[in-house]
């Protein structure tokens, strides 16, 4: 896993150290430097002009990545230099799901990863083994009392692949991805997510709460937990960091995680912070943040 990273002017992150948890929270207004954290994370093979810090390139962006075991993974960039030795760095997946997107028609072709908007959730959804879809459906139905499976099926025309639930107390109805709640097309991509392969080590999330109703949201947070211990991949920890600014979602996290952002006043730089180790209102005061802007 990744201990921390290090972002040295990259976009508004002009020297920004972050220390990173099995599971990391981002906590800050909007604006506060969250997406660019989630971007930065990535590995990028080249850069725009806009991703260097006031988009000065005469003073190299270098991001560097400290892993647990003490390796460490460094980019600079226009140099190009790569501190990285074979069999270092790190595999990593970015999601931002988009309710458009997740109702979308879906492709013709089996997916074994979940595109970043979500848009081909019913093609990763078609390529899992029966069983898992069954452990899936189960899954689902058991948050979802008013369903009871979870299928895919073609459409005559295009032959794409089409996600479709049934009703609990009329099994012979079953509803389109157009006729379900966005809580239950958003649930059912974070139960699809510990079985993609390969596995990404790192999975990035922007306000994966966004469509959840408030009493779901810590379930999703429960499966994101079972992800970075291995329980529900295999035995393979997923290291997951994730942008928020929502008060529900801080109900459901440790102190520990939270990571705040805000901005300088004098050069609108990235500030980030842990929570006070003494702070017993910490929660309160991550409210505070989150209205300050």
């Amino acid at each position: 896993m990744i201990a921390s990273v290090r972002f040295e002017h990259y976009r508004c992150l002009l020297r920004v150290q972050l220390a990173l948890e099995p599971l990391t929270v981002l906590v800050g207004p909007s604006a506060s430097g969250k997406t660019a954290v989630l971007e930065g994370l990535q590995h990028q093979l080249a850069y725009e002009p806009s991703d260097f810090w006031r988009r000065d390139e005469s003073r190299p962006l270098s991001i560097e990545w400290t892993y647990a075991h003490g390796d460490r993974t460094r980019v600079e960039y226009p140099f190009s230099v790569m501190d990285t030795l074979p069999g270092q760095g790190h595999s990593t997946q970015q999601l931002s799901l988009s309710m458009e997107a997740l109702r979308g028609a879906g492709s013709s072709a089996k997916a074994t990863w979940l595109e970043r908007k979500g848009g081909n959730l019913a093609s990763v959804f078609a390529a899992l083994p029966m069983s898992t879809r069954d452990v899936i459906s189960q899954e689902l139905a058991r948050r979802v009392p008013s369903l009871s499976e979870v299928d895919v099926a073609r459409d005559l025309e295009d032959r794409s692949f089409r996600l479709r639930f049934r009703d609990r107390w009329s099994p012979d109805v079953w509803f389109g991805p157009d006729y379900v709640s966005d809580g239950v097309l958003w649930l059912l991509a974070f139960l699809v997510l510990p079985y993609q392969r390969p596995l990404p080590e790192l999975l990035t999330l922007d306000e994966p709460e966004r469509a959840l109703h408030p009493g779901l949201v810590r379930e999703v947070l429960e499966l994101l937990r079972a992800m970075t211990r291995g329980e529900s991949t295999g035995g393979t920890p997923v290291q997951v960091v994730l942008a928020t600014h929502s008060p529900d979602l801080l109900e459901h996290v440790r102190p520990e995680e939270v990571r705040l952002l805000s901005r300088e006043p004098a050069d609108g730089s990235v500030r980030v912070s842990p929570v006070p180790a003494t702070a017993l209102h910490w929660r309160r005061e991550c409210r505070e943040l989150l209205d300050s802007l």
